[in-house]
């Protein structure tokens, strides 16, 4: 998706032929999301490619006989239980989320966005469940990172939708384009909404129990069966409820997270200050926005070629 800015930097004329100059064509695209948001892509692959070094390597040796790359595992285990994983993990998870929120401002085409999206993450499910029955136990994404997105997209275009319906009835005048304004960060207040009456409700907490931050779960359902826990997991942490998933990210709070960093979004990029990072733009960044700007495609291309790297793998291996 593009992030475009057709307005004028207060103060500079003819500021959007600069910017064209600048960057090669009128619309310009604001290089630090593209920059951040393709580091946290990075490290995200990176640590599912560790969790089935641990996790899903050892099932496929198992059912083709052979050791393929087998003294990484206890590598992978170390790095996958430490605090400095599990802490930077839930830095770059938000950051990630919270760009996608900032994103979802600068577009009115969410919608748009939300099909691709539900699409995509409903034949990582069918995929993976079938790897997960048939060759590669521990594969299988219930609900991940690219399920979290289209959720997340999907509340905020209603909620944006929501607004604009109401201001346009609003009419005209400045206590008119105000409120109209103000309505366009409905979608970051229910955000907030939510993650306070998640944590503060005592359905979620900060835990440092195991040495490193993390969210955990304090929903714990009566009498609910293994079906019921599997549907209460979609959208929230069930509390002392686990399986096997290397991308397991529920609609709360994470969903909550990309609406709130729609504030930021109107902030920042709706005002002047979102110029701020020009400067700083250059041929040093260019690997990484580029990551960025197809991080979708680069995170749904991993979730399926790193398990039947592992697979394949294995079973060439076996035939040494």
């Amino acid at each position: 998706m593009r992030y475009f800015s057709n307005a004028k930097h207060p103060g500079s004329a003819g500021y959007k032929q600069t910017v064209a100059a600048y960057c090669g064509r009128e619309k310009y695209r604001f290089w630090e999301l593209d920059f951040v948001r393709g580091l946290c892509v990075l490290l995200m692959v990176f640590d599912h490619c560790m969790y089935c070094f641990w996790d899903v390597l050892p099932s496929a040796n198992q059912m083709f006989g052979t050791s393929f790359l087998s003294e990484l595992a206890p590598v992978a285990i170390k790095y996958w239980n430490s605090a400095f994983r599990n802490n930077i993990r839930l830095v770059v998870v938000s950051a990630f989320f919270i760009i996608c929120g900032i994103s979802c401002t600068l577009t009115r085409g969410n919608f748009r966005r939300f099909i691709p999206l539900a699409i995509v993450a409903g034949g990582i499910s069918a995929v993976t469940t079938v790897l997960d029955q048939l060759v590669l136990p521990g594969a299988q994404v219930r609900f991940g990172v690219i399920h979290m997105l289209a959720a997340g997209v999907l509340l905020y275009a209603v909620l944006d939708e929501a607004a604009v319906s109401v201001g346009s009835v609003l009419g005209k005048g400045k206590k008119a384009n105000f409120t109209r304004e103000a309505l366009r960060y409905l979608p970051g207040l229910v955000g907030l909404i939510l993650l306070c009456w998640l944590f503060f409700g005592g359905f979620a907490r900060f835990s440092h129990e195991s040495g490193y931050w993390d969210v955990v779960g304090n929903f714990s359902p009566q009498n609910a069966t293994g079906t019921e826990k599997d549907i209460y997991s979609v959208f929230l942490y069930v509390k002392n409820y686990y399986f096997r998933s290397g991308d397991y990210f529920p609609i709360l709070p994470w969903s909550a997270l990309v609406l709130a960093g729609g504030i930021l979004g109107r902030l920042i990029y709706h005002t002047s200050a979102k110029y701020a990072f020009r400067p700083l733009d250059g041929a040093w960044n260019r690997g990484m926005c580029i990551i960025g700007r197809h991080a979708a495609v680069i995170y749904v291309a991993h979730m399926i070629v790193i398990p039947l790297y592992f697979a394949l793998g294995a079973y060439l291996f076996s035939l040494l």
